[in-house]
């Protein structure tokens, strides 16, 4: 049995007393877990099958099943692929799957980051929460927090890097093990669905659902779990797995990951809005030509609508344009703006402009959607500590000004969209520093929200103020009141006009 990166093997004498009256069962810490010793090496695939092969020797055991969750479901994976003789089948739990699913990939980029930002027991907490429907009880909430804490953090993050890496389906379709798939009913990430879909595009597995479970399913529902693992382990080869509709239904599944996947590795063009405005065609920056004929404006809308008509292009970009010279205009700019994303020959085109419809056709990547949809997830999260990871993630993206130079309808819809979120967030970020007493960390919030937020600006002021009047810092405390009291002493905007 091989646990999950953060974890150690005792979590799985929640299911070894229900399994061991049939089997012999063998659990060790992974290197910078548990009981292993903290030595910080590189980590990769090889070392970590090496070390789990020499102590399978080491014991004398020829044969093995080899159970692992999360992390230790990959390690599953490339243990057998390395020592496949030794490897009679494989059980493999809340695997980190690998798809061009944006919001997986997110998810991942985010354990990373809380990884990297939180202190120990906070990440303990954090994933508890992710990993557990039981992860109110007390006891067990403290005894992942006591795991994470005597993990050796440098080792860690190596790991979940490593996991990250997309693998699974590449390595396994090699494999054909006989694989069971547990998924927890409430698992946030590898959910039912992305388990479902997984199962579909292999051949020789079985697949179950764990009802009232997330991520650790042996732990949430042990009696539940350890039956299907003997049932399995006693039958590993599902029937009807290659019945003609199972057959067929794995082509479709496996022709559309494969475009997918295609789409996400193929031609690319990459806008930046944030600090800077700058256009990436297949890594070729595009320097010039992008301040006249609304050439920024053009991109940024094609962005969110990789396909428009002429209409709605003069609609979204200037409205108060008549028609007729509105489309007269818009010809222009499209000559404009197709001569600045002009392909090389053996290249696609990017842009194809009909007599009706523009089109994008190179898979866009931009900086200010994914900031958006980041501003979006973070307003919804309830974990407060998850909650201020992302906020510190967002405040180190947030730098210089926001879209420079745009100045169009569309444009500053969408700048008065992310300075709105970004106000609440920074307000929440700066109190919730101010309340867990790290007041410090709370200035970099409330300075990026009177940059690009559009509150009250005595709402910053007031927190300012509060926090150098506690720090003693006098030089500091002048500076903000005299700022709030200007500001309350100026006349409204529409006076001073």
């Amino acid at each position: 049995m091989i646990h999950s990166a953060g974890l150690n093997s005792t979590f799985w004498q929640s299911i070894v007393p229900l399994l061991e009256w049939r089997y012999t069962i063998l659990l060790y810490d992974l290197n910078g877990h548990g009981q292993s010793s903290e030595r910080h090496t590189d980590i990769s695939w090889e070392p970590l099958t090496g070390e789990l092969h020499a102590l399978l020797h080491f014991l004398r055991l020829e044969r093995v099943t080899l159970l692992g969750h999360d992390f230790g479901a990959h390690l599953a994976i490339q243990f057998a692929s390395a020592y496949g003789s030794m490897v009679e089948s494989l059980i493999l739990i809340s695997p980190f799957a690998h798809l061009p699913l944006i919001a997986l990939h997110k998810e991942y980029k985010l354990r990373i980051s809380l990884a990297k930002k939180l202190a120990r027991p906070t990440l303990g907490e954090a994933m508890a929460k992710r990993m557990s429907v039981k992860h109110m009880d007390t006891v067990l909430r403290q005894r992942i927090v006591q795991a994470f804490e005597r993990v050796h953090f440098p080792t860690y993050v190596q790991m979940l890097e490593l996991a990250t890496k997309p693998v699974f389906l590449k390595d396994y379709l090699v494999l054909q093990k006989p694989s069971l798939l547990l998924s927890g009913e409430q698992d946030p990430v590898f959910t039912p669905a992305l388990a479902g879909l997984t199962h579909t595009q292999l051949e020789t597995t079985a697949f179950l659902v764990v009802p009232d479970a997330s991520s650790l399913v042996f732990v949430d529902q042990p009696i539940y779990s350890s039956d299907w693992i003997d049932a399995f382990i006693r039958k590993p080869f599902p029937g009807q797995r290659n019945n003609a509709i199972n057959r067929e239904l794995r082509q479709h599944v496996r022709q559309l990951s494969k475009q997918g996947y295609e789409h996400w590795s193929g031609n690319r063009i990459r806008i930046r809005c944030l600090g800077k405005f700058e256009v990436c065609l297949n890594d070729r920056i595009l320097p010039d030509g992008w301040n006249t004929r609304y050439a920024k404006s053009l991109m940024i809308y094609l962005a969110f609508h990789p396909t428009a008509t002429r209409e709605q292009l003069c609609e979204a970009l200037f409205p108060e344009v008549e028609h007729p010279n509105a489309m007269r205009n818009l010809r222009v700019y499209l000559s404009h703006f197709s001569k600045l994303l002009e392909t090389n020959d053996t290249e696609k085109p990017c842009v194809t402009i009909g007599r009706d419809v523009v089109k994008l056709h190179y898979l866009v990547n931009c900086d200010l959607m994914e900031f958006l949809n980041d501003l979006q997830q973070v307003a919804a999260e309830q974990d407060n500590e998850v909650k201020y990871g992302l906020c510190e993630d967002l405040l180190s993206r947030l730098s210089g000004k926001l879209m420079p130079g745009c100045y169009d309808p569309f444009a500053l819809s969408l700048k008065e969209k992310v300075e709105q979120l970004w106000e609440g967030i920074t307000l929440w970020a700066a109190d919730y520093c101010m309340l867990t007493e790290r007041s410090s960390q709370a200035i970099p919030f409330l300075l990026s929200g009177l940059q690009h937020g559009m509150a009250d600006e005595t709402l910053y002021y007031d927190r300012l103020i509060s926090i150098y009047q506690q720090n003693g810092n006098a030089k500091e405390l002048r500076k903000w009141v005299r700022k709030k009291r200007s500001s309350l002493s100026a006349p409204p905007a529409e006076e001073k006009l």
